[in-house]
């Protein structure tokens, strides 16, 4: 059975809130200095912890028995990333479209998750009742917006450098 959300994000704090029928059903809670996050849907609660000083990995702890039930590894040179559950089982996320306004969540056969972003809201559309690969989907691609976001402030200084030098 295909399940609709929509979610929005503070401008301000990276946060998301997920919404089902209009009703607040999760939410998506980023600490301020790591990339690391508590997150709620529905009945299910994960805690997201990033690995490494380049945070290629990000280990995801079911809450209630805080135990380890998925590694999330991102290929940063191809903008995708794998998700390995403890049960085996993979899924791929990365972008549909050109501006990465859309993205998947799918292990190509029984469960897709739809992503479309206008901004800092958008729809989720799933045909996987795993609570899970819809959260992932949405913390994924904020991890990739905060890798971009500092790509771009690291190169900044040496553009504005060049840039005024003549």
């Amino acid at each position: 059975m295909a399940k609709y959300i929509n979610w929005k994000s503070n401008w301000f704090n990276s946060n998301f809130e997920l919404f089902v029928d209009g009703i607040q059903k999760g939410a998506i809670k980023f600490n301020s200095w790591t990339s690391n996050a508590e997150t709620v849907f529905e009945d299910q609660h994960y805690l997201f912890t990033n690995v490494g000083f380049w945070q290629s990995k990000t280990n995801v702890i079911d809450r209630k028995t805080n135990e380890l039930i998925a590694i999330i590894t991102y290929d940063s040179w191809k903008s995708k990333a794998i998700i390995s559950m403890k049960s085996g089982e993979q899924y791929e996320w990365k972008p549909t479209s050109f501006w990465k306004s859309e993205w998947i969540v799918s292990n190509f056969k029984d469960a897709n998750v739809l992503y479309r972003t206008n901004g800092k809201s958008g729809t989720i559309s799933s045909d996987s009742d795993n609570k899970l690969l819809i959260i992932a989907g949405l913390f994924i691609k904020q991890i990739y917006n905060k890798k971009a976001a500092a790509v771009i402030a690291c190169f900044m200084p040496i553009m504005v450098a060049t840039i005024t030098r003549n």
